[in-house]
């Protein structure tokens, strides 16, 4: 599973990134492109019937790997790789370090590794297709995006199970099929054109759940009670909502290539631009630094906010594209 590694430690800081094989289709990021491809009228609802669908691995055309890079105990180190690995489930999305575990998710599973990378669990759920993003909220679980099914799964982190499961809203979003916990679409996978949001990533903020939505281009929000809230939308392409405060929150202009601030009633604080064609995915390290996935420049940018400065640069050419990472 891994071909190098050494063993991860508690008192150090590791920014985690995974790295996608899939070539570059310079056409497809560009904005007008992807608000023509959600704005046709017959995208939703889907004319084929849910039983009809193939099943999630028919879409599994590309492969990845995960790197690991210690940045220090205080996070603000040169980053050194410590690890690379291609997971066994075949295409890794997101890959965190937490708990002296490294939780990766797949397109369909969860892999969950000990700190010598050697795989001990591995998590599945009908509703566990399309996966994105996965990170712990401080109560015990581990939150998990998933495209395929528009949803987000709550993980218990003891018990390795789902423990609860949010659907983003149709009210809001459209109708595309209606699924029922026991739906596998593993087994039946709704295709990105056919979703309603291509939900991409969950994050903890204010006692619930942040969220981005690449369709709609939307930032939205479950709260403690799991009423969703949308923030604000437009961005189509978005990736990566996450927090910097209880007020104030961040995400990537994907198409657009900005890091994008925003406060808690949606309004826009400033933002970063990279010159980058497509900006998959932002992580704040620590204070004003922020490390930055550049997919078409096969780089990860290490960038203070507060100066704009790019202090260090990860060369992911041996590796595959950046798409997400945690830190």
């Amino acid at each position: 599973m891994a071909e190098s590694r050494e063993a991860l430690c508690d008192d150090r800081r590791y920014l985690c990134v995974v790295h996608s094989d899939r070539p570059l289709q310079i056409e497809q990021c560009e904005l007008n492109f992807l608000e023509r491809r959600y704005a046709r009228a017959d995208r939703l609802p889907p004319l084929d019937s849910f039983e009809s669908l193939a099943p999630a691995r028919t879409f599994a055309a590309f492969g990845g790997e995960v790197t690991i890079h210690d940045i220090g105990r205080d996070g603000r180190d040169p980053p050194r790789l410590v690890a690379r690995l291609r997971p066994r489930c075949g295409k890794p999305q997101h890959a965190v370090w937490h708990q002296r575990r490294l939780w990766i998710l797949c397109a369909d599973r969860i892999e969950i590794c000990d700190d010598w990378l050697a795989l001990v669990a591995t998590i599945e759920d009908p509703w566990l297709a399309g996966g994105h993003t996965i990170g712990p909220d401080a109560q015990g679980h581990m939150l998990v995006s998933c495209s395929a099914s528009d949803s987000v799964l709550v993980v218990d982190e003891a018990r390795l199970r789902v423990v609860d499961a949010l659907r983003m809203p149709e009210r809001l979003y459209g109708r595309n099929y209606k699924l029922g916990r026991a739906d596998s679409v593993v087994d039946h996978y709704i295709a990105n054109d056919a979703q309603l949001t291509h939900v991409n990533s969950a994050q903890p903020w204010r006692e619930g759940i942040l969220t981005s939505a690449l369709i709609p281009g939307a930032i939205g929000w479950f709260d403690r009670e799991r009423r969703y809230h949308e923030l604000l939308r437009g961005f189509v392409g978005c990736h990566g909502a996450r927090a910097v405060s209880a007020e104030e929150f961040y995400f990537c202009d994907s198409c657009l290539g900005a890091l994008v601030f925003a406060d808690s009633r949606g309004r826009v604080l400033r933002r970063i631009a990279t010159g980058s064609k497509w900006l998959h995915d932002a992580v704040r390290v620590g204070g004003d630094l922020y490390a930055l996935a550049l997919y078409d420049r096969r780089q990860v940018w290490f960038v203070d906010a507060a100066t704009r400065e790019t202090l260090y640069l990860v060369d992911c050419e041996s590796f595959g594209s950046p798409q997400f990472l945690s830190c």
